[in-house]
């Protein structure tokens, strides 16, 4: 399983700092090409079953990007996240940068 969270640059500023919060390594995040559904669907359950899951940054293709730009608008992307990845970074919420004032800060505005 796979979530994937559709997110403005400070959002997915956030998402990437917590998805490598508590990792030794800081190649947490990788941004391989390929069509939007190949990027949120296959990559993403084949980095699930991978040993050492990634997160993956998607909508990059231009094709999706065009057509979701009227109901998501222009500045978003995708993160898509093994589900035990997702359960890592929500245990790491409490007492995080998403504490902090700096983000509440930044989503305040």
């Amino acid at each position: 399983m796979v979530i994937s969270f559709v997110a403005n640059p400070d959002q997915l500023s956030a998402l990437i700092t917590l998805v490598n919060y508590d990792k030794e390594k800081n190649d947490n995040v990788i941004v391989p090409w390929g069509a939007g559904c190949t990027q949120i669907g296959i990559l993403a359950f084949m980095e699930a079953k991978s040993e050492t899951p990634r997160a993956i940054l998607g909508l990059t293709d231009l094709e999706p990007r065009m057509a979701v730009r009227g109901l998501l608008g222009k500045d978003i992307l995708t993160l898509t996240v093994p589900y035990r990845m997702f359960l890592e970074m929500e245990v790491n919420v409490e007492g995080s940068f998403l504490e902090r004032s700096l983000w509440k800060r930044m989503v305040g505005d």
